[in-house]
Order: structure tokens, then sequence, then C-alpha cells
């Protein structure tokens, strides 16, 4: 969480172009919304039991529990370069790259035409027990998950890519042991499991043409990582790590 911070930082100083970040996660952690509360959402002691990290996001919405069964990844890039004005835009802007992607691994996605939650599952603290309206769908079934922050004219989104959803370790871990993901995995959508590095590919391209950018793959740029640091402390709830 802090490395996608520090990228939106790093790009909006001007010391970074656009960037893709695609990453999986060890141990698997629970990301929290910038401004969700713990104590309502997950279940402390079986995150504990589970050896489940919690870590708090830059960006808004509901909480999602990260596993080693996951493909996630980030954008930041500037408003400008997107030809956005607001929030939405830029979420059907960026849901280009990822329409893309997906169609490329065999599958037709569109973003939630309507969003709303009734009910229970209003309240549910998870991200994939309801649609929202930045989320993308396969059928009638959440695939990603998206958030976003924009600051100083720079957008960051984070992307939430289940391989597959394990419904009992959902229950353990969020305070809604009835709620059912209203989702779906990569492998049960696509009817075939596919690896991380044939979905980071997809990604990759897709997100190449619908931004007009040659992306090249490399590390961390000072800009980044001189701010890492300071932003992990804000991020950690606890101590969970990121794995690029």
């Amino acid at each position: 969480m802090a490395v996608d911070q520090a990228m939106l930082k790093a790009h909006a100083a001007g010391e970074t172009p656009p960037t893709l970040r695609v990453y999986g996660w060890r141990p698997p952690a629970v990301s929290l919304g910038r401004f969700q509360l713990v104590e309502g959402s997950v279940e402390a002691e079986a995150c504990a039991r589970l050896g489940i990290d919690v870590v708090r996001r830059p960006t808004g919405g509901r909480a999602i529990l990260h596993t080693e069964e996951e493909v996630t990844f980030s954008v930041v890039v500037s408003a400008a370069r997107l030809g956005t004005t607001g929030v939405m835009e830029a979420y059907r802007r960026l849901a280009g790259g990822i329409v893309g992607a997906l169609r490329s691994l065999g599958l037709e996605a569109r973003l939630v035409e309507r969003a709303g939650a009734f009910g229970a599952a209003a309240r549910d603290p998870a991200c994939f027990a309801v649609k929202a309206r930045c989320d993308l769908v396969v059928g009638s079934s959440k695939l990603v998950g998206s958030a976003q922050v924009q600051r100083g004219g720079v957008v960051l989104q984070q992307n939430s890519l289940p391989l597959r959803i394990r419904v009992e370790q959902w229950r353990e871990v969020f305070l809604r042991p009835e709620s059912r993901p209203e989702a779906v995995g990569l492998w049960e959508a696509a009817g075939r499991r596919i690896g991380c590095e044939e979905v980071a590919g997809a990604l990759r391209e897709g997100f190449g043409e619908a931004l007009g950018v040659a992306f090249e793959e490399e590390g961390l740029g000072e800009g980044e990582l001189g701010r890492l640091e300071e932003l992990k402390e804000k991020a950690r709830v606890s101590g969970a790590e990121a794995m690029c």
C-alpha cells in the first residue's frame, strides 16, 4: 500500500511516468478502505489465527481479503492524460484498459450499469459482497473491484482481481458470516486456470492501448523509494507487507 501511495506522490511531483504495478500478497492480508474502521469490519482474532495481516489502503471503499490466489494491480496517471474531470469519468476511462485485458483472456467484462445495496448487504463491510458503479462484472458476477483517490491532478486506482474466492475463509474473516460474495474468480469465469504472468501481460497490453503508453518493466525509482518508510507506517494496521 505504501508503494502505491509513493507512486502517486512521485508522479504528482513529475518524477515518474504513468505507472502500472501488478503484484500479489504474502502473507494474505485484509486491506481496509481509507476511512473504514477495523471494528465492525473484520474479525481480528480470526485474522491473527489464520496469519492474515490487516493494512489500510490510500483509496476508499470496503475491505478486501487478498490471498495468493489474486492479482492486484494499481495504475497511476494524470487526469490530464486521461482527459477526465471527475472520479467516475476516470473510472470509465481506466475501465477500458481492464476490459481490453480481460478480452484478451477470453472474457467479456463491463462496468456495473446500476449499483446499489439494500438491507443487510448495504451494511456488509466486504468489497466483494456488493457491486458498485466502479466495478467490472462478467455476466451478473463481480470480477474486478476498484477504488480510487485523486491528489494534485493525479489518479491512483487500485484494483483486485481474485483468481479464486474461498467462501469459507471469507466467512471467517468478515463479520457477516451469512454473507456471500456477489463475485466470481477469474478461473471460474474463464473456465481455466490462468497464471499470474499471463494476467500481467494482458493488463500491460490493455492499459498500454487504453492510455497510449508503451510500458517498460523496471523497479521503483528514487522518488518512490525515498517516500516508502514514512508511508509504510500510515498503511500498517497489523504488520503486512505487499510483495512486488
